[in-house]
């Protein structure tokens, strides 16, 4: 099993304002989601610098072609050999690829997105389907609430929602 973030925009992570409005706010909240997947980035790891531009990620793009700029100009200044050039490209690219989704959490955090929910899924359809499930009959994220609708200590956390705790831990490699 795999773990997901959900991420809404902040003009989307509210309540509806009238009750006829709810199926329309959940259609708008599914059509706005982001599910960031947990663990390693394959395509982060791959094409480093095209995967953040992709993502709209300018400064982290910025700081991987100033990384890889190093590691291609220090070999010109302390001449080493082939084998260290490819242990610094090899950790280079594996860092890439352990930070990859994490620095695209950061860069939707900063663009205003919220992080709403965290699902237990096989892949990202049926991740999906499991923040539809998610969503209660008001159109808000079950259990995850944004600052302006803190929970106050006499509201309890809503019970609805799918059960996470089937099937094996998935361990550091999920």
């Amino acid at each position: 099993m795999r773990y997901f973030t959900a991420h809404l925009p902040q003009a989307l992570n509210r309540g509806p304002a009238a009750e006829g409005e709810a199926a329309t706010h959940a259609a708008e909240v599914l059509g706005g989601v982001v599910l960031v997947r947990e663990g390693f980035n394959w395509l982060a790891f791959v094409f480093s610098v095209l995967w953040a531009i992709a993502h709209g990620l300018w400064l982290t793009a910025l700081a991987m072609t100033l990384a890889l700029a190093l590691i291609v100009g220090l070999p010109e200044i302390f001449a080493p050999d082939w084998r260290i050039r490819a242990i610094l490209l090899i950790g280079y690219a594996v860092i890439c690829g352990f930070g990859g989704n994490d620095w695209r959490r950061l860069g939707l955090a900063h663009s205003g997105w919220e992080l709403v929910a965290v699902v237990a899924a096989r892949d990202r359809a049926h991740a999906f389907l499991r923040f539809a499930h998610l969503l209660n009959e008001s159109g808000e994220p079950n259990g995850v609430w944004s600052l302006q609708s803190a929970p106050s200590s006499q509201q309890s956390a809503p019970t609805t929602g799918p059960r996470l705790d089937h099937g094996p831990n998935p361990g550091f490699w999920s």
